[in-house]
């Protein structure tokens, strides 16, 4: 499960429309808005083919090409509009929070280190806690992210990011209200409903964990973390059935997840399959083996 949150996702795009004043923009941004992110895409373009300076049309582009999944594009639009406009500051957290997303940390913390290192607005501290949660400096990112908090507590996605920020801290009993604060906010926040489901789980409140993690597996049915544990859920009311189902599908998308292996052993038991159950039993030994040869001292 990730927590990494996209700035380009909560900048105000009507906010830049009232400051180009050209129709083909407002055009651009209206298909935006629709969904219609390709021919949103092709009208930027075509604005720029005119003019290439028209920064406010370029960030628009930037934005919808990472709203495209086109994350080189967009992180190359937006180094430009950087150039162009430096002062231009939802193009630095939309660049920063692209480049935290795609693991180009050292450039993140150029970014961080020479354009945010006097800023003392909610924003910035945010765009740092993401900043040091993606390099696991958990207590740093904590420190910013509260500081954001305390600031402007209503900016979108900074519950959520704290959350699971004090999750990877293991700070689970403080994760909790900031998550749950995120869903009332947001009740399509991905993150953290997924990261709610497995605090609850781990405090054994099953009954409000299984929505949210059914909820996840839905949504993002490659979440293996979310389906081992939702399977784990199934398990315990009794659903062995569905429960074996669920780690089939965990054990297809990683292979070597030792725990699944285990439950499906004993799963398989309790369903009468002999066979079945000697060989998860087979690979759950050779997994320990493995184990077992990496360790220290290991001959």
């Amino acid at each position: 499960m990730t927590s990494l949150l996209l700035w380009a996702s909560f900048v105000p795009i009507l906010a830049l429309a009232s400051q180009t004043g050209e129709d083909s923009v407002r055009a651009g941004i209206e298909r935006q808005q629709q969904g219609d992110l390709q021919g949103a895409a092709a009208i930027y373009q075509e604005v720029l083919g005119r003019n290439s300076q028209f920064v406010k049309a370029r960030h628009l582009l930037a934005i919808c090409k990472l709203q495209l999944g086109q994350t080189e594009e967009g992180i190359r639009e937006l180094e430009i509009v950087r150039k162009q406009d430096p002062a231009n500051r939802d193009a630095l957290y939309t660049l920063l929070s692209t480049y935290v997303a795609v693991s180009r940390l050292d450039e993140a913390q150029r970014l961080v280190e020479r354009d945010l290192r006097a800023d003392r607005s909610a924003e910035a501290y945010f765009m740092r806690g993401s900043y040091f949660m993606a390099r696991a400096q958990y207590k740093e990112a904590v420190t910013q992210l509260e500081t954001a908090l305390r600031l402007k507590p209503r900016l979108p996605g900074l519950r959520s990011t704290l959350g699971v920020t004090l999750c990877f801290a293991n700070r689970l009993d403080d994760a909790i209200p900031q998550l749950e604060a995120a869903l009332r906010e947001n009740a399509m926040d991905g993150n953290a409903a997924a990261f709610l489901g497995w605090v609850y789980k781990e405090r054994d409140r099953g009954v409000e964990a299984a929505p949210l993690l059914e909820r996840t597996v839905q949504t993002r049915p490659d979440d293996v973390g979310a389906l081992f544990l939702l399977a784990q859920l199934r398990m315990a009311r009794g659903n062995a059935q569905e429960a074996v189902e669920m780690l089939e599908r965990v054990v297809g998308a990683q292979p070597e997840h030792r725990g699944a292996h285990v439950l499906l052993a004993r799963l398989y038991d309790q369903l009468k399959w002999p066979e079945k159950a000697a060989r998860e039993r087979e690979i759950v030994a050779r997994l320990n083996a493995a184990l077992q040869a990496r360790e220290p001292g290991a001959r």
